[in-house]
C-alpha cells in the first residue's frame, strides 16, 4: 500500500527526509536552496523584486519545515527551523511568526518575537496582523511587556512571589 503525503509541501518534506537520513542541517539548507531556485523566480517580480521574493519564499519554506518537524516529532529539526526563523524577524513577519511559534510550541521563536515586537512596538502595533492576533498571543505580548515571562506562566501553576 502506497501512502501519499498531501499536507506537507514537497520542499519541506524533502528537507525533512534528508535530515532524517543524514542528520545534517547543511543538507537541509542545500535542499531548501535547490527547491527554492527550482520553484521558479517568477514569484519574485510580483512581490516586489527578486530578492524580497526569495526572502519570502525562504521564510515560507522554513515555516513549512517547522510545521513538518512538529507534525512528525523531529525536535532537532524543529529547533533548527525555529532558530533560522529567529534571524528573519521583521515588523512584517513578527506577528505571524509569533502565532506560528504559539501553535508549534517554538519557545525560542516566541521569546524572540515578543522581544522584537516590544522593541519595535510603534511599528508593529499599527499593522493589521497585530490586531488579528489570537487572544493567547495578545496575553503573551502583554505579559512580556509587563516583564513577566509567559513561558513561566503555565495554567494551574502558581507564580513565585517576588523577593521583597
Amino acid at each position: 500500500m502506497r501512502e501519499t503525503v498531501t499536507d506537507v509541501p514537497p520542499p519541506a518534506l524533502k528537507a525533512l527526509l534528508h535530515f532524517l537520513y543524514t542528520g545534517d542541517f547543511d543538507e537541509v539548507q542545500k535542499v531548501l536552496r535547490e527547491e527554492g531556485s527550482s520553484e521558479g523566480s517568477s514569484g519574485g517580480a510580483a512581490s516586489g523584486g527578486a530578492s524580497s521574493g526569495a526572502a519570502e519564499q525562504s521564510i515560507a519554506q522554513l515555516q513549512a519545515v517547522l510545521a513538518a518537524a512538529h507534525k512528525y516529532g523531529v525536535l532537532r529539526l524543529l529547533r533548527w527551523a525555529e532558530g533560522q526563523l529567529c534571524h528573519k524577524l521583521s515588523c512584517e513577519m513578527a506577528c505571524s511568526l509569533l502565532s506560528l511559534a504559539h501553535v508549534y510550541g517554538a519557545t525560542e521563536l516566541e521569546r524572540n518575537c515578543l522581544a522584537f515586537m516590544k522593541a519595535n512596538m510603534a511599528q508593529v502595533v499599527k499593522r493589521a496582523d497585530f490586531a488579528a492576533l489570537a487572544p493567547e498571543a495578545f496575553v503573551k505580548f502583554n505579559m512580556h511587556c509587563a516583564g513577566v515571562d509567559p513561558a513561566e506562566e503555565e495554567p494551574g501553576r502558581k507564580r513565585k512571589r517576588a523577593e521583597e
